[in-house]
């Protein structure tokens, strides 16, 4: 067993997408927030956390992979959000032995989008780069351990965060958390399918992470140059009490998107913002 696991992050900047809404996109246009994928590395071998959507980028993310001269054993998908998993089928071009690995709820949502391809039609026509049309269904975790020469790394199955269930890896020796989408660094975080109760079980879930008092939170979304440190998790749970505050008392969708990028001007991404005012019906 090495005596330190090491632990990387790979980020795409924002991608350009077409967003199907009567309004003026945000300076600059409308775009996908940059997303992260996380390899934790031992003497070895390594396990990949998450991938990137578009074939572009996965590409990219291929050679960052192979560059550091580990052996890929497993690629660990945090949550059902197609961003995140799309990108396996092209790693694995690469890395055909290894292992794809979810909970059994990330499973299960994977699943669901094998059968319906619903996100790959929608999101297939508004991205302007290609994305990939295989969907590679993980393996249901059943003790929740990845092996990694001997270190401990958890897989944890949490509840509510931008999606009804989600997961994170715990690396007790790093003091490291890798969230997927639980918590954004500095980068809008979507509420497209939220509600007050389920933004309250948000907030808790990031409260139980915050209890394991991580020095490092790699978040799926994440400004390039941003730290991440557990701030990351306070501020996630400060946005979206911010959000949840400002959603009271029916507010037009102009009134809620100007409140939210007055209050959080630094991070990126405000398509997001917008994005969800829609979703959340708000006119």
């Amino acid at each position: 067993m090495t005596n330190k696991l090491t632990l990387s992050i790979f980020t795409v900047p924002p991608r350009a997408v077409n967003v199907p809404l009567p309004v003026p996109p945000p300076e600059g246009g409308w775009t996908w927030p940059p997303t992260a994928a996380t390899l934790i590395a031992g003497e070895r071998e390594a396990i990949l956390v998450d991938t990137v959507p578009t074939v572009e980028d996965a590409l990219k993310q291929t050679e960052w992979v192979e560059a550091s001269g580990k052996d890929l054993t497993t690629i660990y998908i945090t949550h059902g959000h197609f961003d995140h998993f799309l990108g396996t089928s092209t790693l694995l071009d690469r890395f055909p032995r290894a292992r794809v690995v979810a909970t059994e709820a990330t499973v299960r949502l994977i699943e669901a989008e094998v059968e319906s391809g619903d996100d790959r039609k929608l999101y297939g026509q508004m991205f302007v780069d290609e994305l990939s049309s295989t969907v590679v269904v993980p393996e249901a975790l059943t003790d929740h351990r990845l092996d990694l020469e001997g270190h401990e790394v958890i897989a944890v199955p949490t509840g509510q965060s931008d999606v009804d269930d989600s997961s994170y890896v715990h690396v007790p020796s790093l003091s490291a958390v890798v969230v997927g989408d639980i918590a954004y660094n500095d980068v809008h975080p979507t509420l497209v399918t939220s509600d007050h109760q389920k933004r309250l079980a948000w907030i808790q879930t990031l409260s139980q992470i915050q209890d394991l008092k991580p020095e490092i939170v790699v978040a799926a979304h994440q400004r390039p140059d941003a730290p991440n440190g557990a701030q990351v998790l306070a501020d996630t749970i400060a946005y979206i009490r911010d959000a949840d505050r400002n959603l009271e008392g029916e507010p037009t969708a102009a009134q809620f998107i100007e409140r939210m990028l007055e209050a959080h001007p630094t991070r990126l991404n405000p398509s997001t913002v917008i994005f969800s005012a829609a979703a959340l019906g708000l006119k």
